[in-house]
């Protein structure tokens, strides 16, 4: 049976102290790095949504960098308190069941689920006998919204894109977190 043995001959009694002490330092470093990557993360992405088009405060303070993991398996999320929000990351078409109910603009159904209007909604193509159904208020028998079996929302994110931008400058973050350490 052949082998060979490898063996380490430290060359001070204090080279385990000074190791433990880089060890910490590193976990310092990286710790920091973590936190200042996932501050631009959440700067770049809040930008990204704000500049995305119509989308207001609630879209931007609901976006989130997560952190999970610790050490050197550390991972950062995006995360978004409105559920629905990845479709503006990665575009995509939306069915109806059988039809999606969609607010006409400068009304008070804006925001507001067709099944959630206040004083509730009546069907009818009336005065029209072609085009999308209409809801109309109860109240003032004005239409409110207008079915659809299918709306193809493009992308408007590119978070993916924040993520590429940001982390092409992990090293000089880190290079900066290891001199502060």
């Amino acid at each position: 049976m052949s082998g060979f043995q490898i063996k380490f001959t430290l060359p001070k009694p204090d080279f385990a102290v000074e190791l433990a002490g880089l060890a910490e330092r590193l976990q310092r470093a990286i710790s920091a790095t973590v936190n200042m990557i996932a501050s631009m993360l959440l700067a770049e992405g809040r930008a990204d949504i704000s500049a995305a088009g119509n989308f207001g405060q609630r879209w931007t303070d609901g976006l989130h960098v997560t952190q999970q993991g610790s050490g050197g398996n550390m991972k950062l999320f995006f995360t978004h308190d409105i559920p629905y929000a990845t479709i503006f990351e990665t575009g995509g078409t939306i069915q109806g069941k059988p039809l999606l109910w969609i607010p006409l603009s400068g009304t008070d159904a804006a925001g507001v689920r067709a099944s959630a209007f206040p004083g509730g909604l009546f069907s009818a193509r009336y005065p029209r006998k072609s085009g999308p159904p209409l809801l109309f208020s109860i109240a003032d028998k004005k239409p409110r919204y207008f079915g659809v079996e299918s709306v193809t929302i493009p992308q408007k994110f590119h978070l993916t894109d924040d993520v590429t931008s940001v982390m092409s400058n992990f090293r000089a973050v880190f290079d900066e977190a290891w001199q502060a350490a």
